[in-house]
């Protein structure tokens, strides 16, 4: 039978690849190719990643031989940089290639909860060889990220003087995961606002919002999308009228889900699956309305982040308040 690799040598200049890589836990190999050896061009990934589980890592390639060299063998090979295992995820020898003088393929390995944790990260490397025993390399690192979970936290109705906050939008960058703004001017709008004003006031960060929280009568605890039409000076329609930009967030039709709190609570790889099942292409709504404890609200935001928001408190009045807590993916 043929080997995947001609030579010994072949096999220690893999092996040297993962060595100078595993050496600062945070490198990552950016190619190496001999004099006269193939070319490689990637077209895919154009960087490094950050994957979450499912997520797919495609890695589309061509490769061309010098003058009078044929194709070879190709490798490619994932490496846990935190678990030092290495496995090969696709190979070619010589029986398939056929001494190509040129080759194009598309590779792709599933992130799964069996070959990382939360936080690893992984070394791809895509290895040519050529019938000279010239090689050329590339590699790329993905990152594996978990679902953002924001924990509980409290949205102030509408006549809450307490609890000032009404609106919240996704950011991964900040540590709940959800960032919260408050409705009104604390300045007149003829002065300019303070920093720490600026920062946290609805109006001036109109971008980043993308739910609107409101108690009333009719809709009870509800949670709007920026975009929905509120009757002329009733919720937020003034509130909405100082904001530049108006971001649509569409809520799942059924509104509550047939996801329960229990599966809400499971591991966030179980979670994300919930997530990834949902189908946002028709029958959405931009107003959540009548919320009851306990129930589950599936989302898509306009800026790619989707997931589900559990309703831990509803609201008794406008002067009351509601507390959400919510898991979501981009």
């Amino acid at each position: 039978m043929k080997q995947f690799f001609k030579s010994i040598a072949a096999l220690t200049i893999i092996a040297s690849l993962f060595t100078a890589c595993s050496k600062d836990p945070d490198a990552t190999t950016t190619g190496t190719q001999e004099p006269g050896a193939p070319t490689l061009t990637v077209t895919a990934p154009t960087g490094d990643l950050t994957l979450g589980f499912q997520d797919l890592a495609t890695f589309k390639f061509s490769a061309t031989p010098a003058s009078g060299a044929k194709i070879k063998s190709i490798l490619i090979t994932r490496k846990n940089l935190t678990s030092e295992l290495v496995n090969k995820i696709y190979g070619d020898s010589v029986a398939s290639l056929a001494d190509s003088t040129s080759i194009n393929r598309t590779a792709v390995d599933t992130i799964l909860p069996s070959i990382a944790n939360i936080g690893d990260k992984l070394l791809y490397t895509i290895v040519i060889f050529d019938d000279k025993g010239k090689f050329v390399s590339k590699g790329f690192s993905v990152t594996v990220k978990d679902l953002y979970v924001s924990g509980q936290f409290t949205i102030g109705a509408s006549a809450n003087t307490t609890i000032q906050e009404k609106f919240f939008g996704f950011n991964s960058s900040v540590p709940r995961t959800v960032e919260l703004f408050k409705a009104g001017i604390a300045t007149p709008p003829t002065s300019q606002p303070s920093t720490a004003d600026s920062a946290t006031r609805a109006r001036f960060n109109s971008s980043k919002i993308d739910m609107l929280f409101f108690f009333g009568t009719a809709n009870g605890t509800a949670l709007y999308s920026p975009t929905y039409l509120f009757g002329a000076g009733q919720a937020w329609d003034t509130e909405l009228s100082f904001w530049a930009k108006k971001n649509t967030t569409i809520f799942l039709n059924p509104l509550v889900t047939n996801i329960s709190q229990s599966e809400f609570a499971d591991i966030n790889y179980k979670v994300e699956q919930l997530i990834d099942g949902l189908d946002f292409t028709k029958n959405n709504q931009d107003l959540a309305k009548n919320l009851i404890k306990g129930t589950v609200v599936a989302f898509k935001a306009e800026g790619g982040a989707k997931g589900l928001i559990l309703v831990e408190e509803t609201a008794a009045d406008n002067k009351s308040y509601a507390t959400f807590s919510v898991k979501w993916k981009k």
